[in-house]
């Protein structure tokens, strides 16, 4: 038997890796059949017994991509209950000149929606805008509520309305927005690249899909210092309390515990986060000059990776969130917060150090700042310039006449 091209080599090394990320490492493979793909299932994928789905599709060089997407296609059907039967009635859609005209007459139900998932996940990977991790744990659970739905819906406004019925009763809610603003992405970007007919484009106000909350958003505050050493004493493991003095005396996300090392004696973050606005770089880590208290833990020349409690990569926080609801003084101050309409999250540790930057250390200026918490200036003053009340611009106000004073005096 003659050994593979390099092109088929390449498919199924590709398929194997497609596959391998959706949990499956055996039992689908692809070969050739009188000139046509064909798909072969294992016994333990098919129910006890093999199948072979021959594809419409020519075994050439040309198809590499058709044939690994219709291969996933029929694996993730197989997984869902779905007949692969649809797999195939899509690829063999006619595309007569009056259809290719008129898009409208395109069916759902002949829309590779599997494959156009996955040509969305490696778009938006390959391209750096996401991380693959941030697929994994943002993006899939939506794309499944999407795939679940699309049997039902005919068009992208009955798309929108069967993917936000779980949100039914929490209009505006931070799940029903971001699962309203993926669903539109890929629709999009589905039509932008052809892979959708043009009646697949959703609409361009999308407020009406996300809903409005009927009551005010609890609004995140910054941690005291009182309150942040309150809580180091409160917590017992000395583990989680040192990953929360972290936390506090660096401003740190939760999930940037899991990737800090010591470089030249110096503590680092090496966590890039990736979004719209751009990616971030690693960082030195650096205590405000105005927290004596952070810097009497000696965090820095005491660090030891193992002085961590274990995390799962990539959710840090629901680990240590989940450990610090269990505290009876967070759980305390959760409660005055919400009286007061405002909310306790692990993020009001970031927040009270960007807070403390800027009350109680005003000649640092705000873009160092930034620099130091690791996200850009735009991102800095969107998420911080809320806490600037008029008491603090005054102050900010008054150094500046007394500075000016200074310096005409001594000139």
């Amino acid at each position: 038997m003659p050994r593979p091209g390099d092109w088929v080599t390449l498919l199924r090394a590709g398929l194997y890796h497609s596959l391998s990320q959706e949990g499956c490492r055996s039992g689908i493979t692809v070969n050739e059949k009188r000139g046509k793909a064909r798909v072969n299932i294992s016994e333990s994928l098919g129910n006890g017994r093999r199948r072979q789905v021959p594809l419409p599709i020519d075994w050439s060089s040309e198809n590499v991509d058709a044939i690994r997407d219709a291969a996933l296609a029929v694996y993730r059907n197989l997984v869902a209950g779905k007949p692969i039967e649809t797999v195939i009635a899509g690829l063999c859609a006619p595309q007569s000149d009056d259809d290719s005209q008129d898009p409208s007459r395109v069916d759902a139900g002949l829309i590779n929606w599997p494959a156009l998932v996955e040509a969305f996940r490696e778009r938006k990977i390959g391209s750096g805008e996401i991380k693959p991790t941030t697929w994994t744990n943002t993006y899939v659970r939506r794309m499944r509520l999407i795939l679940a739905a699309v049997d039902r819906s005919q068009t992208p406004v009955q798309l929108l309305e069967a993917i936000t019925a779980p949100w039914a009763n929490q209009p505006g809610c931070r799940g029903r927005q971001l699962q309203v603003q993926q669903t539109a992405a890929l629709l999009r970007w589905g039509v932008d690249t052809g892979r959708l007919p043009a009646t697949w484009a959703p609409p361009l106000d999308l407020t009406p899909y996300v809903g409005r909350r009927r009551e005010t958003a609890s609004v995140t505050t910054p941690l005291t210092v009182d309150e942040i050493q309150a809580l180091v004493e409160a917590i017992p493991d000395p583990k989680w309390r040192y990953a929360f003095q972290l936390l506090s005396a660096y401003g740190l996300r939760p999930e940037e515990l899991q990737h800090l090392e010591i470089r030249n004696g110096r503590l680092w973050c090496n966590y890039s986060k990736v979004s719209s606005r751009g990616k971030t770089e690693p960082r030195p880590l650096r205590l405000l000059p105005c927290d004596p208290w952070a810097a009497g833990w000696n965090l820095e020349a005491t660090f030891r990776p193992d002085r961590l409690p274990p995390m799962k990569p990539g959710l840090g926080a629901d680990s240590m969130g989940l450990y610090m609801r269990r505290r009876a003084l967070w759980r305390e101050l959760r409660r005055r917060y919400e009286e007061q309409g405002e909310k306790l999250v692990l993020y009001s540790c970031r927040h009270a150090y960007a807070h403390r930057a800027h009350t109680l250390c005003p000649m640092l200026p705000t873009k160092f700042v930034a620099a130091a918490m690791g996200h850009s200036l735009e991102t800095h003053l969107a998420a911080y310039s809320r806490w600037i009340g008029d008491d603090e611009v005054d102050a900010a106000f008054e150094r500046a006449s007394q500075r000016i004073e200074q310096d005409l005096r001594a000139g």
